[in-house]
């Protein structure tokens, strides 16, 4: 998405409560999923329960921004931690 120049870009941010390691732009992520569909890892968390807190959250969420756009997220091992990702359906 190319923004004017001076333009902020949209920002939703993920909640501190949530326990996740790189998480993933929430705009720009339904930007892509919108565009060309498939699935992307969004974040990463230790536990297997602060995963699915933050798959709940992030689906509510994008049905918020993009009430168009049907999503799942998966909380899948990986690596000794729990990959949360994004798919388009």
């Amino acid at each position: 998405m190319q923004h004017p120049q001076g333009a902020v870009a949209p920002v939703v941010a993920w909640p501190a409560r949530l326990l996740v390691a790189d998480p993933a732009p929430i705009v720009a992520t339904v930007e892509r999923l919108a565009r060309a569909g498939g699935r992307e890892v969004v974040a990463r968390c230790a536990d297997r329960g602060d995963a699915q807190d933050a798959a709940d959250w992030l689906v509510d969420r994008i049905g918020r921004l993009a009430p168009d756009l049907r999503v799942e997220a998966l909380v899948q091992p990986g690596g000794g931690q729990h990959l949360l990702v994004l798919r388009r359906l």
